[in-house]
């Protein structure tokens, strides 16, 4: 689309671009009519000229005019100027949800469900009023610098060549309706957890069938932190069959905000609880976003309701003091007593002197194979993905974002330790084996699977590759 910029259109000085994309562009504008400065997108001409594009759109964008959900962009006017078909719009001032997600990478899971929250809003509006948007993606969400959502692009849906965001009925059916959009809110709130879509290819015939046969991913496995009530939410709003997902955005909106919700809940552990099926180190970060999901979540705790009884610190000190207390006082009359009665102190018990320590020689640390940047005999110094004095390592795997080793202990099992190196988060698993050329370890918890190889470090939940990472140096003890 060849540039306005400087021109005028009707009424419409152009005066700078804001954005360009794949439906058209939208230019700063001042309305010489009406005196004031407004935000106006001008189509391409190619989805212009689509058949019964026009007739949509006038329609469309007709009903997004009456709408007075305050999430909804306002819009003055549209129409057609000298075969240009254009929108006039509140001017807002801020950038987009892609500008945030580009400016800052994933949100906390609180600003997701806000955001999410209001995007709601406006579509319950819309599908109240019978219109479906077709285009919830982040740059069709528009933020002011206190956190308010607006949703623009009513009406341009059904030209939209995106197909990140697209409900798998789109690829097939093309019977559209509000669970339409919920998908594609589904979607939205997923990029916000994790900073990258549902499906990462470029490849249009892979995202198809992504959309039509790849299970939903989860956010939990993709960035720590991300609680795993998350999940549900994603896999119930990216159902395949409409019938399936949510019944309205709202409903999606307020289960995102429960999962919020949820992460701060304080859990009962019970008395006869068994021992856990992983191992903790000395901090207890989640999981690598790249090495799959973590069993020690890290929340911010809320302030403390009325109820809660402090583990430790001072309340535990007291207690324990005056337990003491009673004991010595106890100790004190029971000697006095004997004493009394004539009787002397007992006898001390004669004890074994303790043995010398041993002097057996620490286990020697083997040498690698290969030489691997930051390792030694044991795995990475320094880091958590390092095995055990006398557990040789099976495997040294370095790549761009992560540490690992599998380690052979002394009955000859083998266990995995992974590390993020962006912030050090880890995990350990206790069953990896041996599977051709490397190791198959799958976490217990949740059934996500981590593939060793010399050349990749994949991690997969159910039949979904959630990340496959080139493997830069692979060594094992020799």
């Amino acid at each position: 689309m060849t540039s306005r910029l400087g021109t005028r259109l009707g009424p419409y000085e152009l005066r700078s671009l804001i954005g360009a994309g794949a439906t058209g562009e939208v230019y700063r504008a001042h309305d010489t009519v009406r005196d004031r400065t407004v935000a106006v997108k001008l189509l391409s001409a190619d989805i212009a000229a689509e058949p019964g594009f026009q007739q949509r759109f006038r329609q469309d964008c007709g009903v997004a005019a009456r709408l007075e959900e305050p999430h909804v962009i306002p819009v003055h006017d549209f129409g057609s100027i000298s075969g240009v078909c254009y929108v006039d719009m509140q001017l807002v001032d801020g950038g987009s949800l892609r500008d945030l997600l580009r400016e800052r990478g994933p949100l906390e899971a609180s600003r997701a469900a806000s955001i999410v929250a209001q995007v709601a809003r406006a579509l319950d509006a819309a599908h109240a009023a019978g219109l479906v948007h077709l285009a919830v993606r982040p740059e069709n969400v528009l933020l002011t610098p206190d956190h308010f959502a607006y949703l623009v692009d009513f009406g341009l849906g059904h030209g939209d060549p995106s197909r990140v965001y697209m409900a798998p009925e789109r690829f097939t059916t093309g019977r559209v309706g509000p669970q339409t959009d919920v998908y594609s809110l589904a979607c939205l709130l997923y990029e916000c957890l994790t900073g990258q879509p549902p499906f990462e290819t470029s490849d249009p015939a892979e995202l198809r069938s992504a959309h039509l046969h790849s299970p939903a991913p989860r956010p939990s496995i993709m960035r720590r932190g991300v609680g795993r009530a998350f999940d549900d939410v994603i896999a119930l709003g990216m159902a395949k069959q409409r019938t399936a997902r949510f019944a309205s955005a709202g409903e999606l909106a307020r289960a995102a905000s429960e999962a919020v919700n949820a992460a701060y809940e304080p859990v009962a552990v019970g008395a006869g609880a068994g021992p856990l099926s992983t191992r903790p180190f000395e901090a207890v970060y989640p999981n690598p976003d790249d090495t799959g999901y973590s069993p020690y979540p890290v929340v911010d705790p809320p302030s403390r309701p009325g109820g809660w009884r402090p583990v430790g610190g001072r309340g535990a000190f007291v207690v324990t003091a005056a337990a003491v207390v009673l004991v010595v006082a106890g100790l004190v009359v029971a000697l006095a007593s004997a004493l009394t009665r004539g009787g002397s102190p007992p006898a001390r018990t004669a004890q074994a002197p303790s043995p010398p320590p041993s002097s057996a020689p620490p286990p020697k640390t083997p040498t690698l194979s290969a030489p691997v940047r930051g390792a030694d005999g044991l795995g990475f110094v320094g880091e958590t993905a390092r095995c055990d004095p006398g557990n040789p390592p099976a495997a040294v795997v370095r790549t761009a974002k992560s540490l690992a080793v599998v380690c052979q202990n002394l009955s000859g099992s083998y266990y995995y330790r992974g590390e993020r190196i962006s912030d050090g988060a880890h995990i350990e698993l206790s069953n990896a084996e041996r599977a051709g050329d490397g190791f198959d370890v799958t976490n217990p918890v949740d059934g996500v699977v981590y593939e060793v190889r010399p050349n990749r470090l994949r991690i997969i939940s159910g039949s979904h590759v959630d990340s496959s990472e080139p493997v830069l140096q692979y060594a094992a003890a020799s």
